[in-house]
């Protein structure tokens, strides 16, 4: 079962780009290796059945737009608590062997796929670094510039957002690198939501 572990937080502040250099010099510091990885816009169009079941019960389905890759991804959660989310995360491909009702089927039981809408969508320009630790532990760190919307895009509310995502090691190694880097500025605020609970409760819908 695949397993996603992050820390994530929401930028408190009128200068977050300094956040991002405060955080990057408390790393090097502590003795990680970062390394630019590079920036791009990712598009996420999120669904739902008419009574938010998948909001209500903490998953989500979405459909990314990522250059000229089109992945779905079905998220689940399995335990949450002062920005850490884990999570079960599967990622289906689209492409010409791609059969994604036989996914969507194994992976929302229950839910009627005919009755699946558009219920927000998400722009997030996304600039990330390889952070890299002792005992081969490495980290995706992640800068967001996220703009949540409404399906019909009448309403837009915008943010920014850290977000630390174990790629190799323990959980141990992850709150290690929190420690030693993120948990010491002030600006970054534990977010207690996903992206997708946000955009519902920021613009109104959800």
């Amino acid at each position: 079962m695949p397993i996603e572990l992050e820390q994530k937080y929401v930028v408190v502040s009128e200068r977050p780009w300094t956040v991002q250099a405060e955080l990057l010099a408390l790393l090097r510091r502590a003795g990680y290796g970062v390394e630019l990885q590079g920036e791009k816009v990712q598009r996420d169009t999120y669904y739902d059945t008419p009574e938010d079941r998948l909001l209500l019960g903490g998953a989500s389905f979405r459909l990314r737009e990522k250059g000229r890759d089109y992945i779905l991804s079905v998220k689940s959660l399995l335990r949450e608590g002062e920005g850490t989310f884990a999570r079960r995360e599967d990622e289906l491909k689209l492409g010409r062997e791609a059969q994604p009702m036989p996914f969507l089927r194994e992976l929302l039981p229950g839910v009627d796929l005919d009755a699946l809408a558009v219920t927000a969508v998400v722009v997030n320009r996304r600039r990330t670094y390889l952070a890299s630790g002792p005992a081969g532990s490495r980290f995706e760190l992640a800068f967001d510039d996220v703009a949540y919307r409404t399906p019909g895009g009448d309403r837009e509310v915008r943010e920014r957002q850290v977000e630390i995502e174990r790629l190799t090691g323990t959980q141990a190694d992850l709150e290690r690198l929190v420690r030693s880097s993120a948990a010491r500025l002030p600006a970054l605020r534990p977010a207690a939501e996903s992206k997708y609970q946000r955009a519902r409760r920021l613009t109104g819908t959800g």
